[in-house]
Formats: structure tokens, sequence, C-alpha cells
């Protein structure tokens, strides 16, 4: 009459009071030798901030997207002149476009700002943080290099490929206007509540 009892392999349960918490699963994820590679996007963790702190340098993307933005701009003020000048006047739609180009992020009127920079919150400094309004040498020479035929191409490439290093955020042409562009303070992180 020697018989053992068997137990589960289980844990045992917990006082009623305590919450129930379901046993760990298995890490399931492990793929054959030969399939293509997965990538995961890291998720964010406690201490990471999901936007860059005003102040700091522009990123990639945002960069690109209000020069797209720009680009539009210059192309709107092209057609508009082009429609509205007379015939023989309307060549003149290509240099109003460009001039917007080199010109936009020292005009008075839009504050200093382009409109693509002021659409992605972003403002072109000198290096000493100082506005480039008005100052037009900086705005010029960081930006004329970009209307030579596919050195935007170049910049481009340049400025994906210092993303991550100590000079990131700045392209040749800002090097050369010593400039940057940085992300703008909103009025509202300005102002105390």
């Amino acid at each position: 009459m020697n018989e053992e009892l068997e137990t589960p392999n289980t844990a045992p349960p917990l006082p009623p009071d305590l919450p129930q918490i379901p046993p760990a699963m298995p890490d399931t994820t492990e793929l054959p030798p030969h399939s293509p590679p997965v990538f995961r996007i890291r998720e964010a963790e406690a201490g990471d901030d999901e936007h860059p702190a005003a102040g700091s340098l522009a990123p990639f993307n945002s960069r690109v997207i209000a020069a797209v933005i720009d680009l539009f701009v210059a192309l709107g003020l092209m057609i508009a002149a082009h429609l509205i000048l007379p015939l023989f006047v309307s060549h003149f739609a290509l240099l109003l476009g460009l001039a917007y180009m080199v010109t936009r992020d020292s005009l008075p009127f839009l504050n200093g700002r382009s409109v693509g920079k002021t659409a992605m919150n972003l403002r072109a400094v000198s290096i000493d943080n100082q506005s480039l309004t008005e100052k037009w040498e900086p705005a010029l020479i960081r930006n004329v290099v970009l209307i030579i035929p596919f050195f935007a191409l170049i910049e481009l490439y340049v400025l994906l490929t210092r993303e991550n290093k100590p000079e990131g955020g700045r392209r040749l042409g800002d090097e050369w206007a010593k400039t940057k562009v940085i992300i703008e303070t909103s009025k509202q992180e300005e102002t105390p509540v």
C-alpha cells in the first residue's frame, strides 16, 4: 500500500486577495534558419522622450518635410506669377520661385522662418542661435547651393549620413554659412501657465 501521490507541476494557488497572474508564455518567436530577417521597432522606454527638446538640432525627417513644403510654395508662386503676369514678363515666374527658395530663411514678413519650417516648427539660426531674419548673406549661402542641379541630392545624402554623428543635423550649406536648423520653442513653452 505504498502508493506515491503525484502532484501536478504547477505553482501553489495564491491567496484569494492577491491578483492571479497567468504563467509566462514561452518565446515562440524563433525563426527557421533560412527565413528573411525581421526588423522590430524599438518600443519607447520609460526615459525616452517622444519629441526632441526645443532648441535641439532638427531631425532629418522634419527637415525633409519642411523642404518639400517649401518646394510646393515656390512652385505655387511660379504658377501664380505665370498666370498673373503678362506673357512677355511671365518668364520672371521662375526667378520668383528661385528667389523664395534662396531667401526663405531671412524674409522679414515670415519672421525669418520659411513656410515649411513654420509648419514643422523649425528655425534656421546662426551657430550662436541668432535668428536669420534680414540676415541675407547666411541665408543665401546656405540655400543657393540647393538650386545647383543635383547638389540637393548630395546635401540630402550628407544630411542623412550625419544624422547620428557629432555634426549631425548640419548639411554642407549649413557649414559654409555657419548656421543650423533647430526645433523652435513654441509660445506655450515660453510663457508659464
